[in-house]
């Protein structure tokens, strides 16, 4: 999954960065979670540490510029990836990304491959980060998954099937052997029979868990009675995790 924030006063910028958003996912069968914002304020209010793997930031805004917006977000996240969008460039502009360590500036209007190349620069830099793989025997042999690429897993007729981005994944083990290797992770076995990645997790609705999918539709997960209260503690340190 790549986490994006997209912050500019021009609604009509948003939605086209939302439509190259959409497309990358696509074409590159990669989860992407993006998030719009129409002033650096509000970006800001709704700002926390690890929330977004890059954010591309509008330079001239009215309430905040794009700089002072940057500046105040690395105050808080000095991993997170921004990317500069503007109209014209200076070189007071280029000395200003450098000061928060900008990763790139890209000139309006913004065109796909542009957007491209960054997301795929920053897609590989999650991975290389990310030590966090599942190795499977099936019958073709070995498999190597990403755990973050895992939306949940569900047992049917004794089979254990993972629900990944980039489709189903089908094994034999039992979901006992993989709770225990998972469950310190970012996971959680809800009922008997699922189990859930909480970076896909949307909320909790009666007795089912809301996850999105990478076709941006939610399901629904039933919980276990037993499980309902563990789950909701479990799901609140994560996001305290993510907010730190």
């Amino acid at each position: 999954m790549i986490k994006v924030g997209l912050c500019d006063d021009t609604i009509d910028y948003n939605k086209k960065m939302e439509n190259h958003m959409e497309r990358y996912g696509k074409e590159n069968h990669i989860e992407v979670k993006f998030t719009s914002y129409g002033s650096g304020s509000q970006l800001l209010l709704n700002f926390q540490k690890r929330k977004f793997d890059i954010i591309f930031l509008d330079v001239s805004m009215p309430d905040l510029s794009g700089f002072e917006t940057a500046e105040r977000i690395r105050n808080v996240d000095e991993n997170v990836s921004i990317v500069f969008c503007t109209s014209y460039y200076t070189i007071s502009n280029v000395s200003k990304g450098f000061e928060v360590d900008a990763d790139d500036f890209l000139s309006k209007p913004l065109l796909y491959k542009k957007v491209e190349n960054i997301l795929n620069k920053i897609y590989k830099k999650k991975l290389l980060c990310a030590d966090e793989k599942l190795f499977l025997k099936c019958q073709d042999g070995l498999i190597t998954l990403q755990l973050s690429d895992i939306i949940y897993i569900h047992t049917r007729n004794k089979l254990l099937i993972l629900y990944t981005i980039n489709g189903e994944v089908q094994n034999n083990q039992r979901m006992s052997e993989l709770e225990k290797r998972l469950s310190k992770r970012m996971f959680f076995r809800c009922h008997n029979s699922y189990m859930v990645n909480f970076d896909y997790v949307e909320g909790l609705k009666n007795d089912h868990v809301l996850v999105k999918c990478n076709n941006q539709q939610l399901i629904e997960i039933p919980v276990s009675k037993y499980k309902k209260e563990e789950f909701l503690q479990a799901f609140a340190g994560y996001v305290g995790y993510q907010s730190n």
